[in-house]
């Protein structure tokens, strides 16, 4: 990984790049994504690859691979970023830039246009968009039909784009996130927080947010009648207290562990009994396609979103009304007894969603790269 000043100089023959910004490089899914983008597109095309983004450091950076060009524009905030993404434009005059994450995109697109249009401009949109803000969804009515190309992460968000009145219908395509399967490869004992007398558990992950659902699967979790089980939750968030509250209201703060964030959650995933999705909404959840590659069975809220994309209508899994506990504790009891699919079956479908696959999609239909 080479890094740059945001007005550097590449010292290597002269071609247009590749130039993919996100805020920052800590935990999190599109942080993840664009990672595993910008590894695999060093193998897929000659183009050099910039990962730009407004601060250095964070838990993904040193996953990058040498190839790919860090470019930090110590801005420290997207709203301070403007015209340093205008003086990269310019400098570096990019073949394609994309940007990730609503309020990225609006700025991106601001840059863009002062900074002349310099290149292709795309737009990765991630989340349903009736779960927006008033205001955000109208700055996206008028700045979105402005790129090139706005890429929707599911049928599901798509569909939500357009009916949001956001008029990109000439222009938007459908690609999933390339399989961010982040296994050490190593074999893994259980995990240190679970008792070792305790060896059965259930895994969900994710950030400790309303979005996620973790009360209402916190109350499926004390329902189920096997006593025996516990329940992981990796990842970290503002709901981690009422979260604990609720355990120990519910009685069961004993067989509920949240270890915080884990940078390989596959490796603990892969030892449960069940991976449960208990979100309100989601856009394309990459630990339900983690999940799917470790061959674990699978319960899934049917929420906004892409699980049920994701699960082909329920062949892959549970698919289970949100927002509801007896619901996600009857499916969950269901999954135990008798899982929908095989670990084979599962694990295909996760190979639909390849690094190499989704990367062909990016350069072919949104970067428009030849390959």
């Amino acid at each position: 990984m080479r890094q740059l000043d945001a007005d550097g100089e590449l010292n290597i023959p002269y071609k247009r790049p590749i130039s993919l910004f996100i805020p920052d490089l800590e935990g999190g899914g599109a942080q993840r994504v664009f990672v595993n983008l910008a590894n695999t597109l060093v193998d897929m095309t000659e183009r050099p690859i910039h990962l730009v983004v407004i601060r250095d450091g964070g838990v993904f950076q040193d996953e990058l691979r040498p190839e790919v060009n860090l470019i930090n524009l110590g801005t420290w905030r997207v709203s301070r970023s403007i015209p340093a993404l205008v003086r990269y434009m310019r400098t570096h005059r990019p073949w394609v830039f994309a940007s990730t994450m609503n309020y990225s995109n609006i700025i991106t697109i601001l840059a863009w246009r002062l900074a002349g249009r310099p290149c292709r401009l795309v737009v990765r949109e991630a989340v349903v968009v009736c779960e927006v803000s008033r205001l955000m969804r109208l700055l996206m009515r008028l700045a979105y039909p402005q790129a090139d190309c706005v890429i929707a992460l599911s049928p599901e968000v798509r569909a939500s784009i357009l009916q949001a009145g956001i008029p990109v219908a000439d222009r938007i395509v459908e690609i999933g996130n390339p399989g961010v399967f982040s296994s050490t490869g190593n074999a893994v004992d259980m995990p240190s927080f679970l008792p070792q007398s305790a060896p059965r558990f259930l895994c969900a992950v994710g950030r400790l947010e309303r979005q996620k659902g973790f009360d209402i699967l916190l109350s499926a979790f004390s329902g189920l009648s096997d006593k025996s089980l516990h329940l992981v939750i990796l990842g970290e968030g503002v709901l981690r207290e009422e979260l604990e509250e609720q355990s120990r209201a519910l009685g069961i703060q004993e067989r509920v562990h949240m270890p915080g964030f884990v940078k390989c959650p596959s490796d603990v995933i892969r030892q449960a009994e069940l991976f449960v999705l208990s979100s309100r909404w989601e856009g394309f959840p990459n630990v339900l396609l983690e999940a799917l590659s470790t061959g674990v069975p699978v319960v899934a809220t049917d929420c906004d979103g892409a699980p049920r994309s994701m699960l082909e209508d329920g062949r892959h899994g549970y698919l289970v009304v949100p927002e509801d506990p007896i619901a996600l504790c009857e499916g969950i009891e269901a999954a135990l007894k008798a899982p929908i699919g095989t670990p084979e079956s599962r694990r295909a479908r996760a190979k639909d969603f390849s690094a190499e696959a989704i990367t062909r999609k990016y350069l072919e239909e949104a970067f428009h790269v030849l390959t």
